[in-house]
Protein backbone atom coordinates (compact mmCIF):
# COMPACT_ATOMS: atom_id res chain seq x y z
CA UNK A 1 0.00 0.00 0.00
CA UNK A 2 1.52 3.61 -1.10
CA UNK A 3 0.98 5.87 1.61
CA UNK A 4 -0.44 9.54 0.60
CA UNK A 5 0.77 12.13 2.54
CA UNK A 6 -2.36 14.58 3.22
CA UNK A 7 -1.77 18.22 1.69
CA UNK A 8 -0.53 19.77 4.50
CA UNK A 9 2.75 17.48 4.89
CA UNK A 10 3.44 16.81 1.08
CA UNK A 11 5.88 19.36 0.48
CA UNK A 12 8.06 18.92 3.78
CA UNK A 13 8.00 14.83 3.94
CA UNK A 14 11.80 15.00 3.26
CA UNK A 15 12.41 18.16 5.71
CA UNK A 16 14.61 17.38 8.42
CA UNK A 17 12.97 17.98 11.90
CA UNK A 18 16.54 18.72 13.65
CA UNK A 19 15.88 22.90 13.36
CA UNK A 20 18.87 25.35 15.22
CA UNK A 21 18.45 26.15 18.82
CA UNK A 22 19.58 30.00 19.17
CA UNK A 23 22.62 30.34 21.21
CA UNK A 24 22.11 30.14 25.30
CA UNK A 25 24.08 32.67 27.78
CA UNK A 26 24.54 30.13 30.67
CA UNK A 27 25.12 32.65 33.77
CA UNK A 28 26.45 31.01 36.61
CA UNK A 29 25.19 33.21 39.45
CA UNK A 30 25.76 33.56 42.79
CA UNK A 31 28.12 35.23 45.76
CA UNK A 32 32.38 35.27 45.04
CA UNK A 33 33.49 32.32 47.00
CA UNK A 34 31.01 29.29 45.34
CA UNK A 35 33.17 28.42 43.04
CA UNK A 36 31.70 29.38 39.67
CA UNK A 37 35.35 30.19 38.01
CA UNK A 38 36.72 26.71 38.57
CA UNK A 39 33.66 25.30 37.27
CA UNK A 40 33.64 27.37 34.17
CA UNK A 41 37.64 26.98 33.84
CA UNK A 42 37.06 23.01 33.84
CA UNK A 43 33.91 23.17 31.54
CA UNK A 44 36.01 25.22 28.70
CA UNK A 45 38.57 23.00 29.14
CA UNK A 46 37.25 20.01 28.32
CA UNK A 47 34.67 21.81 25.80
CA UNK A 48 36.64 24.28 23.96
CA UNK A 49 33.44 25.33 21.61
CA UNK A 50 31.84 26.37 24.39
CA UNK A 51 32.20 30.48 24.74
CA UNK A 52 33.56 33.10 27.01
CA UNK A 53 33.63 36.68 27.10
CA UNK A 54 35.91 38.26 29.46
CA UNK A 55 34.30 40.78 31.80
CA UNK A 56 36.21 44.35 31.30
CA UNK A 57 37.11 45.68 35.02
CA UNK A 58 38.82 48.42 36.70
CA UNK A 59 40.18 46.14 39.54
CA UNK A 60 43.48 45.30 40.38
CA UNK A 61 45.09 41.78 38.85
CA UNK A 62 45.05 38.70 41.26
CA UNK A 63 47.98 36.39 41.40
CA UNK A 64 46.51 32.93 39.87
CA UNK A 65 44.80 30.97 42.67
CA UNK A 66 47.24 28.03 43.36
CA UNK A 67 44.63 25.49 44.42
CA UNK A 68 42.30 26.27 41.85
CA UNK A 69 44.35 27.48 39.07
CA UNK A 70 41.93 30.16 38.45
CA UNK A 71 43.87 33.28 36.72
CA UNK A 72 42.43 36.66 36.15
CA UNK A 73 43.60 36.70 32.66
CA UNK A 74 41.65 34.76 31.78
CA UNK A 75 38.26 36.16 32.98
CA UNK A 76 39.34 39.79 32.81
CA UNK A 77 40.17 42.40 30.99
CA UNK A 78 42.27 45.30 32.63
CA UNK A 79 41.52 48.61 31.90
CA UNK A 80 41.77 52.16 33.66
CA UNK A 81 38.50 54.26 34.96
CA UNK A 82 38.80 57.05 32.20
CA UNK A 83 38.89 54.18 29.35
CA UNK A 84 35.94 52.46 31.40
CA UNK A 85 34.11 55.44 31.03
CA UNK A 86 34.78 56.27 27.65
CA UNK A 87 33.33 52.41 26.66
CA UNK A 88 30.27 53.31 29.28
CA UNK A 89 29.98 56.91 27.49
CA UNK A 90 30.24 55.02 24.28
CA UNK A 91 27.37 52.38 24.85
CA UNK A 92 30.01 49.56 24.35
CA UNK A 93 28.71 47.94 27.14
CA UNK A 94 25.58 45.17 27.15
CA UNK A 95 25.60 45.79 31.45
CA UNK A 96 28.00 47.29 34.04
CA UNK A 97 27.87 47.51 37.48
CA UNK A 98 29.98 49.65 40.33
CA UNK A 99 29.80 46.76 43.66
CA UNK A 100 32.09 49.05 45.43
CA UNK A 101 33.65 52.50 45.70
CA UNK A 102 36.42 52.65 42.49
CA UNK A 103 35.49 49.18 41.17
CA UNK A 104 33.83 48.97 37.81
CA UNK A 105 32.96 46.18 35.77
CA UNK A 106 31.05 45.41 32.49
CA UNK A 107 30.63 42.82 29.78
CA UNK A 108 31.08 44.47 26.33
CA UNK A 109 28.00 44.05 24.01
CA UNK A 110 29.56 43.85 20.30
CA UNK A 111 30.78 39.39 21.34
CA UNK A 112 27.64 39.02 22.69
CA UNK A 113 25.45 39.79 19.31
CA UNK A 114 28.24 38.15 17.29
CA UNK A 115 27.94 34.93 19.31
CA UNK A 116 24.07 34.81 18.82
CA UNK A 117 24.98 35.29 14.66
CA UNK A 118 27.41 32.30 15.04
CA UNK A 119 24.95 30.26 17.16
CA UNK A 120 27.49 30.05 20.17
CA UNK A 121 26.47 29.33 23.56
CA UNK A 122 28.62 31.43 26.00
CA UNK A 123 29.15 31.04 29.87
CA UNK A 124 29.44 33.62 32.77
CA UNK A 125 30.55 34.01 35.59
CA UNK A 126 28.27 36.52 37.57
CA UNK A 127 26.92 38.23 40.96
CA UNK A 128 22.95 37.91 40.92
CA UNK A 129 23.56 41.93 40.19
CA UNK A 130 25.19 41.17 36.63
CA UNK A 131 22.76 38.48 35.76
CA UNK A 132 19.72 40.04 36.17
CA UNK A 133 21.21 43.36 33.73
CA UNK A 134 22.20 40.86 31.54
CA UNK A 135 18.83 39.08 31.48
CA UNK A 136 16.96 42.86 31.13
CA UNK A 137 19.41 43.00 28.03
CA UNK A 138 19.09 39.20 26.60
CA UNK A 139 15.99 37.89 28.05
CA UNK A 140 15.56 35.65 25.12
CA UNK A 141 19.02 33.89 25.79
CA UNK A 142 19.69 34.34 29.43
CA UNK A 143 19.42 31.71 31.60
CA UNK A 144 20.53 32.26 35.55
CA UNK A 145 22.08 29.30 37.60
CA UNK A 146 22.22 29.80 41.22
CA UNK A 147 25.51 28.48 42.56
CA UNK A 148 24.66 27.64 46.30
CA UNK A 149 27.80 26.80 48.71
CA UNK A 150 26.83 24.03 50.97
CA UNK A 151 26.54 26.25 53.75
CA UNK A 152 27.54 29.97 54.68
CA UNK A 153 29.84 28.35 57.16
CA UNK A 154 31.53 26.80 54.06
CA UNK A 155 31.23 30.47 52.14
CA UNK A 156 33.04 32.05 55.12
CA UNK A 157 35.71 29.67 54.90
CA UNK A 158 36.58 29.14 51.33
CA UNK A 159 36.60 32.77 50.98
CA UNK A 160 39.16 32.85 53.99
CA UNK A 161 41.35 30.42 52.73
CA UNK A 162 41.55 31.70 49.15
CA UNK A 163 43.51 34.75 50.10
CA UNK A 164 42.14 37.27 47.85
CA UNK A 165 40.83 39.45 50.31
CA UNK A 166 41.40 40.23 53.65
CA UNK A 167 40.34 42.56 56.76
CA UNK A 168 37.54 44.75 55.68
CA UNK A 169 37.57 43.64 52.22
CA UNK A 170 37.04 40.30 52.80
CA UNK A 171 33.86 40.80 55.74
CA UNK A 172 32.60 43.14 52.59
CA UNK A 173 33.54 40.02 50.46
CA UNK A 174 31.50 37.83 52.82
CA UNK A 175 28.27 40.53 53.50
CA UNK A 176 27.84 40.43 49.64
CA UNK A 177 27.75 37.50 49.34
CA UNK A 178 24.64 37.31 52.29
CA UNK A 179 22.92 39.37 50.09
CA UNK A 180 23.29 37.89 47.13
CA UNK A 181 20.93 34.94 48.82
CA UNK A 182 17.97 37.88 48.35
CA UNK A 183 17.72 37.12 44.50
CA UNK A 184 17.79 33.45 44.71
CA UNK A 185 14.04 33.26 43.35
CA UNK A 186 15.10 35.33 40.63
CA UNK A 187 17.61 32.56 38.79
CA UNK A 188 15.54 29.44 36.55
CA UNK A 189 18.11 26.63 38.23
CA UNK A 190 19.54 25.92 41.78
CA UNK A 191 23.04 24.03 42.26
CA UNK A 192 24.56 23.36 45.46
CA UNK A 193 28.57 23.14 44.68
CA UNK A 194 29.14 20.07 46.89
CA UNK A 195 31.75 18.69 44.62
CA UNK A 196 33.33 19.89 41.30
CA UNK A 197 33.18 17.19 39.10
CA UNK A 198 28.97 16.18 40.42
CA UNK A 199 28.20 19.75 40.35
CA UNK A 200 29.73 20.08 36.11
CA UNK A 201 27.80 17.26 34.92
CA UNK A 202 24.36 19.18 36.22
CA UNK A 203 25.41 22.11 34.51
CA UNK A 204 26.02 20.41 31.24
CA UNK A 205 22.82 18.68 31.77
CA UNK A 206 20.80 21.91 32.04
CA UNK A 207 22.38 23.79 29.22
CA UNK A 208 21.51 19.98 27.23
CA UNK A 209 17.86 20.92 28.22
CA UNK A 210 17.90 24.22 27.26
CA UNK A 211 18.94 23.68 23.80
CA UNK A 212 15.73 21.55 23.33
CA UNK A 213 13.52 23.82 24.82
CA UNK A 214 10.94 24.44 21.96
CA UNK A 215 11.06 28.23 22.62
CA UNK A 216 14.69 28.59 21.55
CA UNK A 217 14.11 26.97 18.10
CA UNK A 218 11.31 29.46 15.81
CA UNK A 219 12.65 27.63 12.56
CA UNK A 220 11.47 24.54 13.59
CA UNK A 221 8.26 26.32 15.17
CA UNK A 222 7.74 27.82 12.06
CA UNK A 223 7.66 24.62 10.13
CA UNK A 224 5.68 22.76 12.25
CA UNK A 225 3.39 26.05 11.75
CA UNK A 226 3.06 24.70 7.99
CA UNK A 227 2.18 21.40 8.98
CA UNK A 228 -1.25 22.37 10.94
CA UNK A 229 -4.58 21.64 9.41
CA UNK A 230 -6.70 24.13 11.14
CA UNK A 231 -9.74 22.32 10.95
CA UNK A 232 -8.93 19.72 13.30
CA UNK A 233 -9.89 19.95 16.76
CA UNK A 234 -9.19 18.66 20.50
CA UNK A 235 -12.61 16.81 21.96
CA UNK A 236 -13.02 15.86 25.26
CA UNK A 237 -16.55 17.04 26.42
CA UNK A 238 -19.07 14.10 26.60
CA UNK A 239 -22.07 15.93 28.19
CA UNK A 240 -24.87 13.22 27.12
CA UNK A 241 -22.07 10.44 28.00
CA UNK A 242 -22.78 8.83 24.76
CA UNK A 243 -18.85 8.88 22.85
CA UNK A 244 -18.32 5.47 23.97
CA UNK A 245 -21.57 4.54 22.98
CA UNK A 246 -21.78 5.72 19.66
CA UNK A 247 -18.70 4.05 18.92
CA UNK A 248 -20.10 0.85 17.26
CA UNK A 249 -23.35 2.81 16.62
CA UNK A 250 -25.48 0.50 19.16
CA UNK A 251 -26.65 3.60 21.27
CA UNK A 252 -26.21 1.79 24.37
Amino acid sequence: MTIIPPATVAATMNTELDGRSTSVFLVLSGPGGTGKSTLITKWRKADPDIGYIKNITTRARRAPDPASGVDDDDFFEFVSRRRFREMVEGGEFAQWVNPQPGYYSGTPRQPLLDAIAAGTDLLFDYTPQLYLNLRRAFPEQVVGVFVAPPSLAALRDRLTARSSEAGDKLQLKFNMGVQDLSYVDMHDYHVTNHDLEETLTVLREILRSEKHRLARNPELLRLYETMKDGRQMLFYYDPAGRRISDIDGSGS
